[in-house]
């Protein structure tokens, strides 16, 4: 193992067989089949200590399986000193996890076992314990299952067929949930997918995120609160602006609760996002003070053109168009999305900056860029190809024409889906009538 990792730490493409077995065993000629099944053997070895090592972050599951140990040969001594570390690890967090249901089941599960209820007469077992953890495990297992089959049959259109679901959901519509938080989170989220156009699901699912989200262990707090933040996306993407508010929020909360950054990092579509609504929003000096504090968040690999392209479009509502073709100009992203995007904003630029002659030159490049480039869906290139048109007969167009600039308004507003930068379009259209 320690001359394998030598090579890895040297970065070496490979190493020489024949010089390793020397090294192990200088005195006995290189054996091929033997080389191979020390190197069988030694992964073996290197799976079970990742085995442990997983087994050994997790301080829950070290006692339980104590307490496994110690029922299962009957060490009596130890009964209630394992029993009360294994409850007594479970309970340090005040909010119960997924985990926690199953890890108490088990724990009751054991306690059965030690107490010999099975063949004890006139004692009142902890069945109701045990069948109680059982069902709350189960519900939210089978409520994450569900909200997955739901959100893959929508996005993939990949059907699964999955036990249960009728009788789980009729059996907890009526469950009294004001005792179990942990259960009415993923009952309210999964209600968000299942009857999206009832509000009040995700009302309530936002009330229980803001009272225990910070507790959650973070896997779980992800997973839930992106399950909000796709709803409001949704409701956004149906024309309901209320949303755009409610996803900002949102994320801010998340945000300062820490949920967002997992191993020091911020998503990069998550630091894009946040930009864009806080600045739909009109949150600017906001929206940079984000850019700036969470830049040494982002990914390395992507770090410094992520932070100049939102910075670009932080300029752009600030209307500091002079920047933004200082920042972008020349400026080519490797990401097909940035590309488009910082392009269009550099038209915005041109065109407030009244570089006519620029603005014409850049709109035949980008004109070029876009029909040249076969990874861009059809769809997304007729966006950008109307977007170019609409641009150029703008600048033509002359002031106060205004049989033009009513017909070009009216094709915009008929083409709505079919171009981007709508809004903008028809400011400027309407600056010229």
């Amino acid at each position: 193992c320690r001359l394998l990792l030598g090579f890895l730490e040297k970065n070496k493409p490979g190493f020489d067989r024949e010089l390793v077995w020397k090294k192990l065993f200088p005195e006995a000629p290189y054996d091929d089949v033997n080389f191979r099944k020390y190197c069988s053997d030694l992964l073996k070895l290197v799976e079970g200590f990742m085995a442990q090592e997983s087994a050994g972050r997790d301080k829950a599951r070290l006692q339980i399986d104590l307490l496994d140990y110690v029922v299962r040969n009957k060490i009596e001594p130890l009964y209630k000193s394992a029993l009360r570390q294994a409850n007594s690890e479970i309970e340090k967090q005040n909010y119960r996890s997924l985990d926690y249901f199953k890890n108490k089941y088990a724990i009751e599960r054991l306690y059965y076992d030690m107490m010999k209820f099975d063949v004890t007469l006139n004692t009142r077992a902890n069945i109701e314990d045990i069948s109680n953890n059982l069902d709350l495990f189960y519900w939210i297992e089978k409520l994450k299952l569900f909200s997955s089959a739901l959100s893959q049959k929508r996005t993939g259109n990949f059907e699964y067929a999955l036990q249960f679901n009728d009788e789980i959901l009729n059996y907890l519509r009526n469950y009294p949930m004001e005792n179990v938080p942990e259960l009415a989170i993923y009952f309210n989220s999964f209600l968000t997918l299942f009857e999206e156009e009832n509000d009040r699901h995700y009302f309530s699912l936002r009330k229980l995120l803001d009272q225990y989200g910070g507790e959650m262990p973070k896997r779980e707090a992800i997973e839930l609160y992106d399950s909000a933040l796709h709803y409001c996306t949704g409701k956004l993407n149906k024309g309901n602006q209320q949303f755009l508010k409610e996803y900002f929020d949102l994320f801010e909360e998340g945000l300062n609760k820490g949920i967002f950054i997992v191993n020091g990092e911020l998503a990069t579509w998550r630091f894009n996002n946040t930009a864009a609504v806080a600045l739909r929003l009109g949150k600017l000096d906001w929206a940079e003070q984000f850019i700036e504090k969470y830049k040494q968040h982002l990914p390395a690999d992507t770090r410094e053109n992520t932070y100049t392209f939102n910075l670009a479009r932080v300029y752009r509502y600030q209307r500091k168009f002079d920047k933004v073709l200082a920042m972008l100009h020349n400026l080519e992203y490797e990401d097909i999305g940035y590309n488009l995007l910082s392009k269009t904003m550099l038209i915005n630029a041109y065109y407030e900056l009244d570089e006519q002659d620029a603005l014409e030159s850049f709109i035949e490049s980008f004109r070029v860029f876009v029909n040249r480039n076969k990874s861009i869906p059809q769809q997304r290139r007729k966006s950008y190809l109307n977007l170019l048109k609409y641009v150029r007969r703008l600048t033509r167009i002359a002031p106060k024409d205004k049989t033009a600039l009513f017909k070009l308004k009216e094709e915009v507003i008929r083409e709505k889906a079919n171009h981007v930068n709508h809004q903008w379009l028809l400011e400027k259209i309407a600056e010229l009538e």
